[in-house]
């Protein structure tokens, strides 16, 4: 069986550590690296009920996207996140920013959902780009123009959302920005790069306000709808790579907000 740090060495050469932003905190971040693996779980988040079905399944590794630990730790309690991964002797590798930008990634991930819904070109432009090849989001061209509330609601449906905001731009969409989790802080970058919108979530307030006042559409989608494409992506590099291994996606990585719609 391979070791959690043949499996870490194997992402690092595809999507590599290196290349995480400076704020990030990715990589391996908890457990034994010489720990053999039969079991891997894909998560989101390494959150309790994560740990609770690794506990379940005897899963010795989860690989997530989002950092275990993102700020540093003053203490750590046995029934926390990272407590409870050490005291059950699993091990946590956290890929975060790095496949954010990674061409096999989640701009791969939400072009393959988005695609054919909206009608994008099968060429992109970086939104933000962050080294060769690497990108914190992409810019595609609609074959045919849609509007704001079109995009939306194609948007909806094809990322499986509960809910979605927009905010009515004005002009139909005809070059769109498409980035992952939060990316209220592209609007400006997004506008003047040509594109009329952007899909993204987490957008505050004032975005709303800024994107209204300029004529331009902005299509919340949420955290976790626009980026919850991880799990199925990480097992699919990882099944591929380590036959051997049981690699599944957790049953527990699911949304941690409730709506009333």
């Amino acid at each position: 069986m391979a070791t959690v740090r043949e499996i870490y060495e194997y992402i690092d050469s595809i999507i590599p550590f290196s290349t995480e932003e400076s704020w990030d905190n990715s990589g391996f971040l908890a457990g034994d690296p010489d720990a053999e693996v039969t079991h891997i779980l894909t998560a989101l988040d390494i959150t309790i009920g994560v740990i609770n079905e690794a506990v379940s399944e005897k899963a010795e590794l989860i690989v997530s996207h989002h950092p275990l630990i993102f700020t540093p730790l003053k203490a750590v309690m046995k029934n926390s996140p990272a407590g409870r991964l050490i005291s059950e002797n699993i091990s946590a590798i956290c890929t975060h920013t790095p496949f954010d930008m990674s061409p096999l990634g989640m701009n791969k991930g939400l072009y393959d959902l988005l695609a054919a819904p909206l009608g994008l070109s099968d060429t992109s432009i970086p939104l933000e780009e962050t080294g060769e090849n690497l990108s914190i989001g992409r810019i595609y061209e609609l074959k045919t123009p849609l509007t704001p509330e079109e995009t939306a609601k194609k948007a909806k449906s094809a990322l499986g959302c509960t809910a979605v905001r927009f905010s009515q731009g004005g002009r139909d969409i005809k070059k769109i920005a498409i980035s992952s989790g939060s990316g209220g802080s592209f609007v400006g970058l997004a506008r003047k790069k040509g594109a009329d919108a952007l899909i993204s979530g987490d957008f505050k307030h004032d975005a709303f306000i800024d994107a209204g006042n300029a004529g331009f559409t902005i299509i919340d989608c949420g955290h976790y709808h626009t980026e919850r494409i991880f799990n199925g992506i990480m097992k699919e590099l990882l099944a591929e790579k380590f036959p051997e291994i049981n690699v599944t996606e957790a049953r527990s990585s699911t949304d941690p907000a409730s709506y009333i719609i």
